[in-house]
């Protein structure tokens, strides 16, 4: 597990260190939220389209629960056809679908359960959306021992994240993205309003072996991984993006770096 940072301009100079913070900046300020309730403008939006298709076909009619629901774009479509309840720590994103839309959705807190005694042994299927980044170690650990108490014999349990580590995804990370971003912020300046070169704290980053190495310590066993998107990590970077090679990348090195990964999990009594 590494610390991970986004190197970014913003117009206020402001390093953001604490990483759940840094996540609301980035997912709070959203412009096309409501878009993404209109299905034929969601389906545009690759990761959460094909994380949509994935648990459709894998997810059986019974009681799911879904962690880190965020603004809930794919639980929103899956609860049409699968009896789900969708949670988040933020009450913004609680307050929003009370407000707004039918989805089921509570507060809730992976960290921390010892307020919910109802939901232990509660739930066949637990769908943990992109959240891991955000825990060290220590918060892993409780989030998947959390996961075990509140889950059925034999559940079946998905944990979704994105850009696993490699040697490759340091050097895009640590060394040309900063590069890319710093020429940016250069540019902005060149502008009316000042811009300021930011390092904020994003989370962590684990390999798989890691991640792997961590289910099953907590006595789950991995049935498959499911691995997706494999231009995105290079896609990042704007000269990918202009010169068009992100295709050409992935092919050199062998679709090694899925962007999107869904591990599916079985609770082990």
């Amino acid at each position: 597990m590494r610390s991970y940072y986004k190197y970014i301009p913003k117009k206020q100079n402001i390093n953001t260190q604490d990483r759940f913070k840094f996540t609301d900046e980035l997912l709070i300020n959203l412009k096309d939220i409501n878009d993404r309730f209109v299905f034929d403008k969601f389906k545009n939006y690759e990761l959460n389209y094909k994380i949509y298709n994935y648990l459709k076909k894998k997810l059986n009619k019974k009681s799911t629960f879904f962690i880190a629901s965020s603004w809930g774009w794919v639980e929103h479509f899956l609860s049409k056809t699968i009896p789900l309840t969708a949670s988040d720590v933020n009450e913004e994103y609680v307050n929003f679908h009370k407000n707004n839309k039918s989805l089921k959705y509570i507060k809730f807190d992976i960290l921390d359960i010892s307020e919910r005694k109802e939901f232990y042994n509660n739930f066949e299927q637990v769908v943990m959306n992109n959240v891991e980044y955000l825990f060290d170690r220590d918060q892993m650990q409780k989030c998947l021992q959390n996961i075990y108490k509140i889950t059925h014999k034999e559940a079946d349990v998905f944990i979704i994240f994105r850009s696993k580590d490699s040697f490759i995804i340091k050097i895009i990370d640590f060394i040309l993205l900063p590069i890319e971003n710093k020429i940016k912020t250069i540019f902005k300046n060149f502008q009316k309003d000042k811009w300021y070169f930011t390092k904020n704290h994003m989370g962590f980053k684990r390999s798989e072996k890691e991640f792997i190495q961590t289910f099953k310590k907590n006595n789950f066993q991995v049935i498959s991984i499911y691995k997706d998107m494999f231009e995105a990590e290079y896609s990042k970077l704007s000269t990918v993006r202009i010169l068009r090679i992100s295709k050409l990348l992935s092919m050199f090195f062998f679709k090694s770096h899925p962007y999107l990964n869904i591990v599916h999990l079985r609770k082990i009594i």
